[in-house]
């Protein structure tokens, strides 16, 4: 970085002046010096794309700044699903998978689509029955201090300043006709960070950064599993919703786009 007397010496050799506005601006610095002052950094990466199966809905909910309704519309996705007036003819799966949280664990947008479904579902007492969970997979040193019933050492996390978390919680509801076999809800937060900021910021301010490869291979890793692994036969419908943290052209934990990064 030049000295900030150096800049103003070349800004006044390129400069020049408006008779109009000279009062107002008497100093015009060119673009490409203005530019120099700015930290250089890639926001922009080829889009790395995910490897879905087509044969069950992966929908991917966006939407710019906090509290305009995402999680909103992934809960009413999981109780039309799952809550159905009518008794389906096959079992239903619907995976609900909030790869990037900030502000947690305070706020976990995993475990308000988890309890709100709960709560929709013992509300309207269906035949059904449902077993839903909850996890929260990994988050920085700092969030993971904050969740009850964990003991964690300043040193502890790996490198990326991360943690393993043993978060889970789960709870199964009966239905009337079937009191066994029935509905999954299945939530997961795979990073969390505690400030309610931007991904980038936290991950930078927290020494929790994800990298784009990194967070694609988790949620592809999440998506197979439950794609391949599952319980459910070839009959069975899956569901799966995707919520990032933001719209398409909000940064995520590294800096990139997310419509770059998904």
């Amino acid at each position: 970085m030049q000295p900030t007397s150096r800049l103003l010496s070349r800004a006044r050799r390129h400069s020049f002046t408006c008779n109009r506005y000279t009062s107002i601006f008497p100093l015009v610095i060119p673009f490409e010096i203005l530019i120099s002052l700015v930290p250089r950094r890639s926001i922009s990466t080829p889009s790395l794309g995910l490897e879905m199966a087509l044969s069950h809905p992966v929908y991917t909910v966006w939407g710019s700044n906090t509290g305009v309704g995402k999680t909103l519309v992934s809960a009413g996705l999981a109780t039309a699903v799952l809550c159905p007036a009518s008794r389906p003819s096959c079992p239903s799966t619907f995976l609900y998978v909030k790869p990037v949280q900030t502000g947690f664990p305070d706020d976990s947008d995993s475990r308000f689509v988890f309890r709100k479904t709960c709560e929709f579902f013992l509300h309207q007492r269906p035949k059904t029955s449902l077993f839903a969970s909850n996890q929260a997979v990994k988050s920085s040193v700092v969030a993971a201090k904050r969740l009850p019933d964990l003991s964690i050492d300043e040193r502890t996390g790996n490198d990326s300043g991360l943690r393993e978390l043993c978060s889970f919680e789960e709870r199964r509801m009966c239905g009337a006709d079937s009191p066994t076999d029935g509905f999954e809800l299945v939530c997961k937060t795979l990073y969390g960070w505690k400030e309610a900021v931007s991904p980038h910021l936290a991950a930078e301010k927290e020494g929790g950064v994800v990298s784009d490869e990194e967070l694609i291979d988790s949620l592809q890793k999440c998506l197979h599993l439950h794609y391949v692994d599952g319980d459910f036969g070839s009959e069975a419908r899956m569901w799966s919703v995707i919520e990032t943290a933001g719209g398409v052209a909000s940064p995520g934990p590294s800096g990139s786009l997310q419509c770059d990064i998904y």
